[in-house]
């Protein structure tokens, strides 16, 4: 394994001050000269420095990912010795998704760095254990190209992950994958350096299971499943023990309310930690009997946004555990900017002492298993992120790297909003303008539109570099144009009351949002009315041509990427079009009687080519199997038809 510099120290490590005065550390800042002139566009997209940093349980070594080979390759720092080695040598595939297994192994998955379309990559996915004495990498899981060339169907990337170690075993883990069937998540037992498993899931309650909880002792007691056939329900499957049976606890359907999602056991194993929102207009996280089938204490809320899991029943990263005695010390919200809440006034202390040092800046901590070391992530939306460790003994606090520093100081804000729609809704959202921008000034204006519907573009605050929709504003604010990033009805995380207002308002309400978004960008004084443009991929490119469509459309042109263009089209050829429940839900989300109803042409832009006058810009990939480009084509044809034919028509080769 080739040999890394040592561990570059940048800060002076020194002691608490007094404490009378403000909690801080004494500490010499890094600073660099930032370069004259725009970044060069090749500088956003070179792969960072460091990546994720995650110590190992025994706080002895951190893993990371850093450049080799022109590839994001699996590093350890070792921090007794200060020195790093590299576990991987790849040179056609990035590595991410990192996770310590023990202090011995390392999980990780392929990931295609800045491919629009990240794991459904072809040579993405799969799950892999990197050994730390330097054996060598086990493959566990297969990638997306593999999977695809077994003849299997399915989703190919993500169906192993992890779950637990395996008490008392060095060299094996809990794992929750799709192998018995295609249909069902089952719990294995895995050999992290043979590959071996065997299930440990018999008997389970039923079919079509995506999630196992397990207690304290790692007996699985909770599965959760989607309901058969064209339901859109999930159903909580509990039992009391190892030996007791079965029972439906709960049920919830992913587009309405209620919706109680389990996140895991208690300390006293009886006891649930959930998320719901029953009674409330966003999630948050409650303590549950379920025996008496009822909310108890409530545990963390925020006024806006869901906590501990979104209203679909997505599990979020929300609470915070001390891995020593699975005591609930603290939880996180990813707001308009990421906050940490401690429950635990000894961690609120540290966490005062490391902001204070560090102002300015949103400073994530996470525990190592020995309680003394925490990794802080330390980023704002002007900076990629830096690393460091602050270990509580000595109260010192050491800087390991940054992330992407030829970018520290150059960026530009992206600063948070309430987008507030003509029907009242407000909707956390955020813009950016350019760094010399003057207040006054008219600026063209992009407005990207995320993908989904219902997902999440915009995360930890704009942080450069976890979003396509921050690292696109960035780029173009570098180059003068205003960007606004909206959010809008059915976006998840913001809200129950704002992603269950969605449902039946694809193309109309959805789309009146969009609007909504412009027009406030107008009304702040920084876009030109005369130039805006409205962008986005998959529903993105969905929601910028049929902009163009509407009597009411404020955008001077379009950018489709990826685009759902034909309804009809989309429902018998996209790859989710064999599954019932799937279909369901975008029934719901489109707010059709069935697929006979007049709104499936009405709301297709295929249909309307006619009216569309602006001009249009569109891309593909060419193995998309979300948004079949056979649609984009079509649409770009119908709009040659039209008399407007698009100004460009870019084809990923070999992108998903």
């Amino acid at each position: 394994m080739p040999n890394l510099p040592l561990l570059r120290r940048t800060l002076l490590i020194g002691t608490l001050l007094a404490a009378t005065a403000a909690p801080s550390l004494a500490q010499t800042p890094t600073t660099a000269a930032v370069p004259a002139g725009p970044i060069a566009l090749a500088d956003f997209f070179k792969r960072p420095q460091y990546t994720q940093m995650i110590a190992s349980p025994n706080g002895r070594y951190l893993a990371s990912t850093t450049e080799l080979h022109g590839r994001l390759n699996l590093v350890v720092i070792d921090l007794q010795d200060r020195k790093g080695a590299a576990l991987t040598n790849y040179n056609n595939i990035d590595i991410g998704d990192l996770r310590w297994v023990g202090n011995d192994y390392i999980l990780f998955r392929a990931i295609q760095l800045n491919a629009p379309t990240g794991q459904d990559t072809p040579r993405a996915g799969g799950l892999f254990a990197a050994a730390m004495d330097g054996s060598g990498v086990t493959q566990l899981a297969k990638t997306a190209s593999q999977f695809a060339r077994s003849g299997l169907t399915g989703s190919g990337f993500a169906f192993m992950e992890y779950v637990a170690r395996v008490p008392g075993s060095k060299d094996e883990a809990i794992m929750s994958a799709v192998l018995a069937t295609d249909d069902s998540a089952d719990l294995y037992r895995v050999n992290l350096s043979t590959g071996k498993y065997r299930i440990l899931t018999q008997g389970r309650p039923t079919d079509r299971i995506s999630t196992w909880l397990l207690d304290g002792k790692y007996v699985p007691r909770v599965a959760i499943s989607r309901a058969p056939g064209a339901s859109t329900e999930a159903v909580v499957h509990y039992r009391a023990g190892p030996d007791s049976p079965w029972s439906v606890l709960l049920r919830f359907d992913a587009t309405k309310p209620p919706a109680t999602v389990p996140l895991g056991f208690d300390k006293d194993d009886k006891t649930l930690i959930v998320a719901s929102n029953e009674g409330r207009r966003n999630m948050a996280i409650f303590r549950y009997d379920p025996e008496a089938k009822k909310l108890g204490e409530l545990i963390a809320q925020h006024p806006q946004y869901d906590l501990g899991a979104s209203p679909q029943g997505e599990i979020l990263d929300s609470l915070i555990t001390d891995p020593r005695n699975r005591q609930v010390i603290g939880f996180r919200v990813d707001g308009d900017r990421e906050e940490t809440v401690w429950l635990d006034p000894a961690m609120a202390k540290i966490q005062a002492t490391v902001d204070a040092t560090l102002p300015g800046r949103t400073n994530v901590m996470r525990r190592s298993g020995d309680g003394q070391r925490f990794i802080v992530t330390s980023y704002n939306d002007t900076s990629p992120g830096r690393f460091y460790i602050f270990d509580d003994a000595k109260r010192s606090l050491e800087e390991v790297g940054p992330s992407r520093p030829w970018l520290e100081g150059r960026l530009a804000q992206v600063r948070p909003f309430r987008l507030k729609t003509r029907d009242g809704l407000e909707i956390p959202s955020y813009y950016a303008l350019p760094r010399d921008y003057k207040p006054g000034t008219r600026l063209p204006t992009i407005v990207p539109i995320h993908g989904g519907p219902m997902a999440r573009d915009v995360v930890q605050g704009g942080r450069y570099g976890y979003s396509f929709g921050v690292s696109e504003a960035q780029v173009l604010a570098s180059r003068g144009y205003a960007v606004v990033l909206p959010n809008f009805r059915i976006t998840p995380e913001l809200g129950s009351d704002i992603y269950y207002a969605g449902f039946g308002t694809y193309g109309m309400q959805m789309s009146d949002d969009h609007e909504d978004a412009a027009k406030w960008a107008v009304d702040q004084g920084f876009a030109d009315p005369a130039k805006i443009c409205i962008s986005g991929a998959s529903y993105g490119g969905y929601a910028a041509l049929q902009a163009l469509t509407r009597p009411s459309n404020p955008f001077a042109c379009g950018i489709s990427g990826l685009p759902v263009a034909d309804l009809a089209f989309q429902r018998r050829e996209a790859d989710y079009a064999s599954s019932p429940a799937a279909v369901e839900y975008w029934r719901r989300i489109q707010g059709v009687k069935d697929w006979n109803d007049p709104l499936v042409a009405q709301m297709s832009p295929i249909n309307h080519a006619d009216k569309i006058k602006k001009p249009v810009f569109m891309y593909i990939g060419e193995r998309d199997e979300r948004t079949p480009p056979r649609q984009a084509r079509r649409m770009a044809d119908a709009l040659a038809s039209a008399g407007n034919p698009v100004k460009g028509f870019f084809v990923g080769k070999g992108e998903g």
